[in-house]
């Protein structure tokens, strides 16, 4: 049976999460069809359009890219994906999911360079549940692997304090033995759900 925890809130400040300072992707990436200088211009457009909060243009911009939403927009390998997810815009992110073609879908489990998916950055936000619905639809996967802290993405949002998030995540392992939920609950250095709660002094 899964450990049903009460998770306070916990405020999610950006500024604290390392992946989330958007800078603009300057490097070449596995995409041949453009040069560098037009792959760093589309780039810019995307993260202005984001900035504005401009999802038409987003959506547009994205049809431009081979990978489409998968494409990397930042130095720390962000996907347009997460960034959209960063900018807490939902219904973007699953117009983006929609759009992706089926051919690039085992790219969902693309982590960024502190080991964060799709999964990890929706983790954080009781309002993107549905976006957790489809991504794991499309990628089931993705509920297992860790980030660099060795953190799945139920071990995430309970650090954010995500209930709607957690109780959501925790139905989809509840049928798992204990030894099973354990890869979920801790994380490689052997803290756990409760431990961190404790530590982030969620409980009183």
């Amino acid at each position: 049976m899964v450990t049903i925890i009460k998770l306070p809130h916990a405020r999610y400040d950006a500024r604290s999460d390392p992946a989330i300072n958007l800078q603009l992707q300057q490097v070449n990436t596995p995409q041949s069809i453009r040069c560098v200088p037009e792959k760093y211009r589309l780039n810019a457009k995307v993260y202005d359009a984001l900035q504005k909060e401009d999802e038409k243009e987003v959506i547009k911009l994205c049809e431009d890219f081979e990978e489409h939403g998968l494409h990397i927009l930042t130095i720390h390998d962000d996907t347009v994906l997460q960034a959209a997810t960063y900018a807490r815009k939902p219904d973007l992110v699953l117009r983006l999911l929609q759009d992706l073609p089926e051919r690039h879908l085992d790219k969902l489990t693309r982590q960024n360079l502190v080991g964060n998916t799709i999964l990890h950055e929706t983790a954080i936000s009781n309002n993107a549940i549905e976006v957790a619905r489809k991504v794991l639809e499309k990628a089931p996967g993705l509920l297992c692997m860790r980030n660099n802290l060795g953190e799945t993405a139920l071990f995430r949002t309970s650090r954010y304090g995500k209930q709607d998030m957690y109780d959501f995540l925790a139905k989809k392992i509840s049928g798992y033995d204990e030894a099973n939920q354990r890869v979920f609950l801790q994380r490689r250095d052997k803290t756990t759900i409760l431990h961190m709660a404790i530590l982030s002094e969620h409980f009183g």
